[in-house]
């Protein structure tokens, strides 16, 4: 009897030792392969900010970017409104053609919303929920890059601007 309580506390010692070394080798696993890669985009981004960003292009980011929260965030992606996100591409469309009618200095920016206006443009008249995503997407990331968002510290990697995380 003592022989198999002893046996039997040695496999629970084992198999909490076990749990906590696939818990720690996780936890290592995450911070280097996310955590890291994205704090490190941030250093960067804070030592070599897009130039050239006039305060109505940061607005404008800022103010598309909580929009889109409130469509597709918090699971209102699987039930997007399509109307809503119908006016809001209308909306992102004609702001972006504004804003590279006066040009943006930042080359990458310019890329990033010269993408940005042709998905609104497809979202106006399709609001496919990939394109609605990935909209979001861009200006989350864009907010991060131009306004120093940091109410979360994902980044998608989607901007030329921001780039990809590594």
């Amino acid at each position: 009897m003592k022989k198999k309580r002893r046996k039997s506390k040695t496999l629970v010692w084992w198999g909490l030792a076990a749990a906590f070394l696939i818990a720690s080798g996780s936890a290592i696993y995450m911070y280097f392969t996310v955590i890291k890669p994205q704090e490190d985009l941030k250093t960067q981004i804070e030592e070599n900010p897009p130039s050239g960003v006039t305060a109505e292009l940061a607005a404008m980011i800022a103010d598309a970017h909580e929009r889109y929260n409130e469509l597709t965030g918090f699971g209102n992606i699987d039930e997007l409104d399509q109307d809503k996100s119908i006016v809001l591409s209308k909306r992102v469309y004609k702001e972006t053609l504004e804003v590279l009618d006066e040009g943006i200095v930042d080359e990458q920016l310019e890329k990033d919303m010269i993408t940005i206006h042709q998905l609104a443009k497809e979202t106006s008249v399709n609001p496919n929920k990939e394109q609605v995503r990935r909209l979001h997407r861009y200006f989350h990331d864009l907010d991060i890059a131009v306004n120093r968002y940091e109410e979360t510290n994902t980044i998608f990697g989607v901007t030329e601007t921001l780039g990809k995380p590594q």
